[in-house]
């Protein structure tokens, strides 16, 4: 992964919310993820450029995307920036860069997916994705153990 999609992933990290839901997501859009990237990276690219980085991303399992549009009702159509979700997979890798803010994430996750009581986006499987039963209980016995105790 080069420095761009790395400090993408950590832009999106810091720009998560989320409400009431105990998993979070963001709803940053392309130009303020450039201009994050700028002020805070002194990184320097293209709307092509973060598009190009968040499809690699997203192929690679490290985010999840919603695309948000639809029609008014006259017709015309209407869209806004997309939801975008760090996966399992993605925080894992942000933890394993010792990026702040991973840990809780994973936490997060795992009390999302053993309460599971929010069926909107980002969803089961999407979150989850490339990590087979045995690895996933395994990662929900160790969340317990490692955020016991952590708010």
């Amino acid at each position: 992964m080069n420095n761009t999609k790395f400090a993408i992933m950590s832009t999106i990290l810091a720009c998560l919310g989320g409400g009431r839901v105990s998993y979070k997501y963001s709803l940053i859009s392309i130009n303020k993820i450039i201009e994050l990237l700028k002020k805070h990276y002194n990184i320097e690219v293209k709307r092509r450029w973060v598009f190009q980085c968040l499809r690699d991303l997203l192929d690679q399992g490290y985010i999840s995307r919603q695309p948000r549009r639809g029609k008014n009702s006259d017709g015309a159509v209407w869209q806004k920036s997309s939801i975008l979700a760090i996966t399992l997979k993605g925080a894992r890798y942000l933890f394993s860069r010792q990026v702040l803010g991973a840990k809780q994430l994973i936490s997060s996750i795992m009390a999302w997916m053993r309460d599971n009581i929010d069926k909107r986006f980002p969803k089961k499987d999407v979150i989850m994705n490339g990590i087979d039963d045995n690895e996933r209980r395994r990662l929900v016995n160790l969340a317990e153990i490692v955020t016991k105790g952590f708010t």
